[in-house]
């Protein structure tokens, strides 16, 4: 919830929303995924929805890893 007194901008609302449904079709898309990588990328999208509140978010880069880290093929050990 949004502490009494402050009001998001129709920009930022716009913003906000976009950004939840960005974030839930990945979730939604990445739970028939398998591979060791896909829980902690998982855990990092129900991270930021639960944070949305929080004043510091993650820029819009951050923000694209966030999604896209779910799909990604990790990276082979050394």
């Amino acid at each position: 919830m949004t502490p009494a007194g402050i009001r998001h901008s129709e920009e930022e609302r716009a913003l906000r929303k976009s950004r939840v449904g960005a974030a839930k079709t990945a979730l939604r898309d990445s739970s028939q995924l398998t591979g060791a990588h896909v829980p902690a990328a998982r855990s990092a999208l129900k991270s930021y929805l639960r944070q949305l509140d929080n004043p510091n978010q993650p820029n819009d880069a951050v923000f694209q890893q966030l999604l896209a880290a779910p799909f990604a093929q990790p990276r082979p050990p050394r």
